[in-house]
């Protein structure tokens, strides 16, 4: 069997275009990203028909994120090591997503039973799919060579993007539908995350069929100054002893990485889970419309995800990543400025929202797409699975922070201090990048 991945109906090596591999393999990014953006529009709402404060909703949304940086570093580095004969990131997938689906499907019956029932199945959603996430990311760095990951990254944000619009814009209208279920009666809320859950497991199934790894991967198919008979040593320990081993190895690289990562991610989920409740409760949105609010970030997610690789292959990763720190820093500035305008002629209105909402995407999906690959570049190809990790505990940590704080600034300071403190903490990520400057990784 070849070292590497085989797509069955691609066949054709190298001549095949990298976009069309990618996106095939970035079905099964699809499934993961099926589940974001409901969660976060419709989540925060159905925990604040039980919870009285924001403070209680942001806490309670950290707790649920806290599942996250437990689970997915080590079921990245896990499937490292993993030899079936369906390969070694596979079976997690085809495991795991299954399973989020079911979960999934129970959310919104259980907003209707009692909050128990509610956090369990919320618990359950996160636990499957974030042990599915690590990977199911690690499958494109598996099959592309480092100088195409930043393009290879941007096709599977892409994709990450058509299933955004798909939760938000698509499926978002039917929020208001009410089914009479069994035992449970009437209930709201329901059709799209059924549905979501239909396009999870359907997506894994044709991930299934269609991509084949293989035993294992030859050290030599990265471009990576990885030593291959020290990461081969390296694996006789277990995942959170490699973790250990990774950060000690590139302290003076991939720390601050992390760290602006970890400080982003803080941003980013300080404001999201509050963008509905905002929209609905200070912009006079209804609720279908509200969670069009999060569809505003997937159509710019997926119209400059294949650009935003595209232009670090021509500037540099960190180059760009730097661009779009500063443009989000500008962008919490400027829903400031909007909000503070707040009952003025057009101050603080729904369609200024989105076009903020839209540029902060961009800036979003730019970081997103060009951070793992830099990381990938420094941990070669027999770290794949330990790298995605290292980037997602950071990110993940960060995660359960996010909301608890971003409910406390809401409760002091209204949502101008949440706004204000989404560009400061981007502006400390932003110092973070420039620090690792010295070891640049070109594209």
């Amino acid at each position: 069997m070849d070292a590497g991945i085989r797509v069955r109906k691609l066949a054709g090596g190298a001549t095949q275009s990298i976009y069309r591999r990618t996106f095939v393999i970035g079905s099964g990014y699809f499934t993961v990203a099926l589940v974001e953006p409901l969660y976060s529009a419709y989540v925060p709402l159905m925990l604040a028909d039980h919870l009285r404060t924001s403070v209680a909703v942001g806490s309670t949304l950290s707790a649920l994120n806290l599942i996250a940086p437990l689970v997915i570093p080590v079921f990245a580095a896990w499937s490292d090591k993993t030899v079936t004969t369906i390969g070694r990131r596979m079976p997690f997938i085809v495991v795991l997503l299954p399973l989020a689906a079911l979960s999934l499907a129970v959310v919104p019956v259980g907003a209707r039973l009692h909050l128990g029932v509610l956090i369990v199945a919320l618990g359950a959603t996160n636990l499957f799919r974030h042990a599915a996430r690590g990977p199911v990311v690690s499958l494109m760095p598996d099959l592309v060579p480092s100088a195409q990951r930043s393009q290879a990254n941007g096709v599977i944000n892409t994709m990450g993007g058509f299933a955004a619009i798909t939760a938000t814009v698509l499926l978002a209208p039917l929020i208001t539908v009410e089914l009479n279920l069994p035992i449970v009666g009437p209930t709201r809320r329901v059709l799209p995350f059924w549905i979501i859950a239909v396009l999870m497991i359907a997506a894994t199934v044709f991930l299934y069929r269609n991509v084949t790894e293989p035993y294992a991967l030859s050290p030599d198919r990265d471009e990576s100054p990885v030593d291959s008979h020290e990461s081969g040593a390296a694996r006789k320990d277990g995942p959170l002893t490699l973790i250990s081993e990774a950060m000690r190895s590139g302290r003076d690289e991939v720390l601050p990485i992390l760290a602006a990562v970890a400080l982003w991610f803080l941003a980013w989920k300080l404001l999201t889970p509050f963008i509905t409740i905002y929209a609905r409760d200070v912009l006079g949105a209804g609720e279908a419309t509200a969670g069009l609010s999060f569809g505003m970030l997937a159509v710019a997610q997926t119209a400059f995800a294949i650009p935003s690789g595209i232009a670090a292959a021509r500037w540099g990763r960190r180059r760009v990543m730097k661009a779009a720190l500063t443009v989000l820093v500008l962008v919490g500035l400027a829903a400031l400025g909007n909000h503070m305008l707040a009952g003025r002629p057009g101050g603080a209105g729904l369609f200024p929202f989105w076009v903020l909402l839209f540029v902060l995407g961009l800036g979003w999906v730019v970081l997103v797409t060009n951070c793992l690959p830099l990381l990938w570049d420094i941990g070669g190809a027999s770290s794949v699975g330990l790298y995605t990790g290292l980037y997602y505990f950071a990110s993940q940590t960060a995660l359960v922070a996010g909301p608890s704080v971003g409910g406390l600034l809401v409760q002091i300071a209204g949502f101008g201090g949440l706004f204000a403190g989404f560009s400061v903490v981007m502006v400390l990520a932003l110092l973070l990048v420039r620090r690792g400057e010295r070891r640049a990784v070109r594209v």
